[in-house]
């Protein structure tokens, strides 16, 4: 008999805390949501029937339920936003741990079946209503969470497929409701149409890491993220377009630009003594200057040229002469051919240079950009060459002619070749270094079949 009693006890919770869910997350629209206090209470309990959470039921001791808060939070930290919410169904205990987990993660992708990035077709209906329901969640998760909670990790990917206004100014509000909680690490990821930030919600002594996808930064941007968040030490963009003279940051210490926009109206320069990491890949358009950068030692650079009017000679030549502090460099380059002149030296001498990775490019016009590397790092350990790069199509890289094509790497002891099964590209380096009289070097062949490397 008490066994049925447990098992009926338990049932009755169950339907009572996801009534109580279903009441902090439905459909009703977030300006019509502001619930009275007698909501956030348990239904009334039918007379005669005693009322046991779920997790105690059968007399089952429930462990996790008694650890203190902050364990808890640390065991929601690994569950994204809805996960957490769903946990208030557990018990009491459970019902308001998830508005003061320092952490926020909410996805748009965990929400529909109907968009991905590599459909070609996307059904524009069903995913704009995948964006309502989206967005009344995050309205209602902002709204609900304690207000004296503060977050330390927030991150945001979330549609905007018809680009209104109404789509930017809800996006940059949960940006600004994230600094006021004195977010560490803030993370937002914009699908379809780009959002346009309001760089003056940037204000906070407490945000360390910034990454954005998809966004765009109008000038003026970088000037308040300067003065208005003055402990930011590292900031990542993927696919976003700036629209500002300068970068600038005293503080800034890595910084990553991944296919980004620069405007072509003006150079944007970056300029922060502080970087000891750099990262510049695939710049979409524009040319970006590099100033003041003596604290450098990792830099990854990856460029191309499509176009007549994007890097030239003299572009390339500028970027690696910025770089002659550097200790770890890794430089490729594809796309249109590059003819650097017979009197002009490629890269400067690189007097701290210990790790070196080049692509393909280096090969070309007998290896005539291997060699004035190797001419202009003295102290170089390790050398690795990404043969595996680019090599599908026909493709025309860096040349030039170099009078004297000798070199020495008494510290050179390391080779590593990274390459395509069978690549005939890697008997003619082998030969090179012995050729050079290096034969002492050891050389590492890593080979990847096709399918592997795709």
């Amino acid at each position: 008999m008490n066994s049925q009693v447990s098992k009926a006890d338990a049932s009755q919770s169950r339907i009572r805390a996801s009534t109580h869910a279903h009441y902090l997350f439905d459909e009703t629209p977030l300006r019509h949501a502001r619930l009275p206090a007698r909501a956030m209470e348990a239904p009334p309990v039918k007379r005669g029937w005693r009322v046991m959470a779920p997790a105690h039921a059968g007399g089952r001791e429930d462990r996790l339920s008694d650890l203190p808060e902050g364990v808890l939070h640390r065991v929601m930290s690994f569950l994204d936003s809805r996960q957490a919410v769903r946990t208030c169904v557990l018990s009491r205990r459970w019902r308001d741990v998830w508005r003061t987990v320092p952490r926020v993660h909410a996805d748009f992708c965990d929400f529909t079946l109907n968009w991905t990035s590599d459909d070609d077709e996307v059904d524009e209906a069903a995913v704009a209503e995948d964006e309502v329901v989206f967005n009344r969640f995050v309205n209602r998760l902002l709204e609900l969470r304690d207000p004296n909670a503060s977050i330390r990790s927030f991150f945001l990917r979330f549609c905007r497929s018809d680009g209104g206004d109404d789509g930017s100014a809800e996006g940059n509000r949960w940006i600004s409701y994230a600094l006021q909680k004195n977010v560490r690490v803030l993370e937002v990821a914009v699908l379809s149409h780009a959002l346009e930030l309001d760089h003056s919600v940037f204000s906070s002594r407490y945000l360390r890491t910034m990454d954005f996808s998809n966004v765009v930064m109008n000038q003026g941007f970088f000037k308040q993220l300067e003065m208005g968040c003055p402990e930011l030490e590292e900031l990542f963009l993927d696919e976003c377009f700036i629209v500002d003279d300068e970068i600038s940051s005293q503080t800034l210490k890595v910084l990553t630009l991944d296919a980004t926009h620069f405007c072509c109206g003006f150079k944007t320069s970056i300029s922060s003594p502080s970087i000891t990491s750099l990262a510049l890949h695939y710049p979409m358009s524009g040319k970006p200057v590099l100033n003041d950068m003596e604290a450098l030692m990792s830099t990854s650079m990856l460029l191309c040229r499509v176009k007549d009017d994007d890097f030239a000679a003299n572009d390339l030549r500028d970027y690696l002469w910025s770089l002659y502090n550097v200790e770890n460099l890794d430089f490729s380059y594809h796309g249109k051919k590059l003819t650097m002149e017979n009197n002009l030296q490629l890269c400067p001498k690189f007097i701290n240079l210990v790790s070196l990775t080049l692509g393909p490019w280096c090969l070309d016009a007998n290896f005539y950009g291997l060699i004035v590397f190797l001419q202009n790092s003295p102290i170089l350990e390790k050398l690795t060459l990404e043969l595996a790069m680019y090599r599908t199509g026909k493709l025309q890289r860096i040349i030039g002619q170099i009078e004297e094509r000798s070199f020495t790497c008494e510290h050179l002891t390391s080779v590593e070749v990274i390459c395509l099964e069978d690549d005939p590209l890697v008997n003619d380096v082998v030969n090179f270094f012995v050729n050079s009289g290096m034969s002492s070097v050891q050389i590492h062949i890593k080979q990847w079949s096709q399918s592997e490397y795709e």
